[in-house]
């Protein structure tokens, strides 16, 4: 009898152990994956977005009762679809971050940048592309820039197209 009961005993801590495991896993691998996205906050949070497309005058949209409304006077409800996309680049997957004091912004297509969206307040500048593949430069609020998939682009209604000033390389 004693020698089930000390056969439960040890199953029941190695079950425990191997969950205790597994749980302090899965919560490194989300730490990573938080880490990998360009900002901390999420697409369903934003509510305020700003869009500054080089040469033009800026965009203001906000959201009320889960619909989007552009800010003009009067008020205008805006297309919902295409701003949920562009509340989608806070969660765009970073492929490499790039320090600030290693970056020139100019030779990147960062000064002046093709487009600027605020999410939140929190500003992205974008660049132009990387020379030998489609990704984007893209630069948060503390200088880091981070390189981007290029498919969030047509969002910012910029072309797949490097920037004049873009020299290719940081």
């Amino acid at each position: 009898m004693r020698r089930r009961l000390r056969a439960r005993i040890l199953s029941l801590v190695a079950v425990l152990v191997l969950i205790a495991a597994a749980g302090w896993s899965w919560r490194q691998q989300q730490a990573q994956l938080a880490a990998q996205h360009l900002l901390a906050i999420t697409p369903q949070t934003i509510t305020h977005i700003t869009l500054q497309l080089s040469g033009m005058v800026a965009q203001r949209f906000r959201k009320r009762g889960g619909v989007w409304w552009q800010q003009v006077t009067p008020p205008r409800r805006a297309d919902s679809a295409q701003l949920d996309a562009l509340t989608q680049i806070a969660a765009a997957p970073v492929l490499r971050w790039l320090p600030a004091h290693a970056v020139r912004a100019d030779h990147l297509g960062l000064t002046p940048p093709l487009a600027v969206l605020w999410l939140n307040g929190t500003r992205l500048a974008f660049g132009g592309l990387a020379p030998l593949a489609p990704e984007r430069y893209v630069q948060v609020a503390d200088g880091r820039v981070a390189l981007i998939s290029a498919r969030y682009s047509p969002y910012l209604g910029t072309a797949n197209t490097q920037a004049a000033a873009h020299a290719g390389t940081p």
